[in-house]
């Protein structure tokens, strides 16, 4: 006997989920006739991955091919397959050992999918229906990235009507944040459909949640879809990772991003190569240095630390109240359109944090509602643990707008600097004191007697900056503050923000710029947040970023910036 294949799960303490382990692993051996299989698990249960080796080597097998019976990869798949494999090698360095792919996203994999939501969806009407796709949650980038792919592609073409992704722990969005989009995008009828090969102590637990939710929006049905469970199709689907493997290199995780199968609009393409960019339609052209990135590498390189300056210490003792809070913050246009539909969001004293999204996604309409520039907004807006009226609101929250020039119209630099403070009542020398620490807090004293107008893009913009800090506010919002920036003068502007001692809002879509100054980020979309987390994690996430419109730069890979 020469070539064997090892199926690997996961494990499970769950007696129902290890009885659909064996009913696939029944599916596995029926499928694969002759060939020799074995199975193990990397924990939990027996037998454990090890023993499974070990038993086909016993056999006579010379060649072992382990495909990790798993959906989506993440850490036990990089790492404990691999270490079972070394292991293995150690034990027999007369035996190949090789390792296939994850069931990943493949056609099949759709297809239980999307009949397990066409189940739960039963005759509903698709215009007002919505699924929930609900993943186990991982700290892996790669993992959440996948989840967003297959619920793109169940949204494609399939007639299920909106899909959104959602994980049980660990990422967000939650199965409670998800189902509310849902609703607020119009959904009426709801399936929760967990993307789980088996079930266990989290596929209850999914049910759980969505009953809860169901209780509190009674206007809403909400059903809870079965599991992928042990499906023939994904037995076949084991042989051909296996076949894959054994025959040639392992190829990309994705097999809808080469041309394999017939998608609407691509019949002529099947099996020609694509290129590099997201889902191209033509053969890669041109140099790979030249071609942009759209994967973090599967192994991070070590993270360098962004060339600043440290932040300026920020001791906030136990129970302070936060700089900046948002409550349910809302406001729609005056023909009813949404802009923002109830935002949370808090801000320490003296944290940055960046609000991304694409045009239109409400990120100016936050600013603007934060700082009390908007008329019929709703909600309530704390600064500094108190709900300030809109007068002090407007001094508390300080607001940079795009073009400074909307904020500079007095002869003098020194003269726009005073005119907020000025307002506010101070006289003489408590208003030059001020103006003096403002433009030294910016690095413009020298600027103080020029005309505002002949002023570098970069000084004016310093300068609308110093204007705000005059009033001493205690958050700063900053609307696009890159705009018509040279490298110098971003440069310039990015040593200024991170020197203030105050904390700032960044409204960008300027997204290394973001990374370079923001250690934490937000992400709204279509007026709802969708994301809140550190910096690098949010940009790293390419399915994610995809599935929201937001675009690095060509050859920028968040993890090595």
């Amino acid at each position: 006997m020469s070539a064997a294949l090892m199926v690997v799960g996961h494990g499970s303490r769950d007696a129902d989920g290890l009885e659909e382990f064996w009913a696939l692993a029944q599916h596995v051996r029926e499928a694969a006739a002759d060939l020799p299989v074995g199975f193990g698990f990397i924990e939990l249960a027996e037998p454990l991955v090890d023993a499974g080796i070990d038993e086909l080597v016993a056999r006579g097998t010379t060649d072992v091919v382990s495909i990790p019976l798993v959906l989506l990869a993440a850490g036990h798949l990089k790492n404990d397959g691999p270490a079972a494999l070394t292991r293995a090698r150690m034990r027999h360095p007369g035996v190949a050992f090789r390792m296939g792919r994850d069931l990943g996203i493949d056609p099949a994999v759709l297809a239980v999918a999307e009949d397990r939501a066409r189940e739960a969806l039963g005759d509903f009407d698709p215009a007002e229906s919505a699924v929930v796709l609900v993943a186990r949650g991982s700290s892996d980038p790669d993992a959440g990235s996948d989840l967003y792919k297959v619920a793109r592609l169940l949204a494609d073409g399939r007639g299920l009507g909106l899909v959104e992704p959602a994980f049980a722990g660990v990422a967000s969005p939650s199965v409670p944040e998800a189902l509310e989009r849902c609703r607020r995008l119009g959904a009426k009828h709801i399936a929760v459909v967990p993307f789980f090969l088996f079930t266990g102590v989290l596929v209850p637990r999914i049910y759980a949640q969505a009953a809860e939710y169901a209780a509190l929006h009674p206007e809403l049905t909400v059903v809870g879809g079965p599991h992928l469970g042990p499906d023939r199709r994904l037995a076949r689907l084991v042989l051909e990772r296996y076949r894959e493997a054994l025959t040639g290199p392992v190829r990309m995780n994705c097999d809808l991003c080469t041309y394999r199968v017939r998608l609407p609009g691509y019949e002529d393409k099947v099996g020609t190569p694509i290129s590099l960019t997201p889902h191209g339609d033509g053969p890669a052209r041109g140099s790979r240095r030249s071609r942009r990135a759209t994967r973090a590498p599967l192994v991070a390189p070590e993270i360098r630390r962004p060339s600043l300056r440290p932040a300026p210490a920020v001791n906030v003792a136990p129970g302070t109240p936060p700089a900046l809070e948002l409550e349910g913050l809302a406001f729609a246009y005056p023909d009813g359109t949404p802009a923002l539909a109830g935002i949370d969001l808090s801000l320490l004293p003296g944290e940055r944090l960046a609000v991304l999204g694409p045009n239109g996604a409400g990120k100016t309409t936050l600013a603007l509602g934060a700082c009390g520039a908007l008329d019929e907004v709703r909600g309530v807006v704390r600064v500094g643990g108190e709900v300030p009226g809109r007068r002090e609101l407007r001094r508390r929250v300080g607001i940079v707008f795009q073009d400074p020039d909307d904020q500079l119209f007095m002869p003098t630099v020194e003269a726009d600097v005073a005119f907020g403070p000025a307002k506010q009542g101070l006289r003489g020398e408590e208003l030059r004191a001020r103006v003096d620490e403002a433009l030294d807090a910016v690095r413009a004293t020298d600027l103080a007697a020029r005309p505002p107008h002949s002023l570098s893009a970069g000084e004016r913009r310093r300068v609308a900056i110093a204007g705000v800090l005059a009033c001493r506010p205690d958050v700063l919002v900053l609307d696009e503050p890159t705009a018509a920036l040279d490298p110098a003068g971003r440069r310039e502007l990015l040593d200024v923000l991170v020197s203030l001692r105050l904390a700032l809002l960044l409204i960008t879509h300027d997204l290394p710029y973001a990374l370079e100054l923001c250690p934490r980020a937000v992400v709204l979309d279509r007026g709802q947040l969708v994301a809140d987390g550190a910096t690098r994690e949010v940009l790293a996430d390419d399915g994610f970023m995809r599935a929201h419109r937001l675009e690095l730069p060509a050859g920028f890979n968040p993890l090595v910036a």
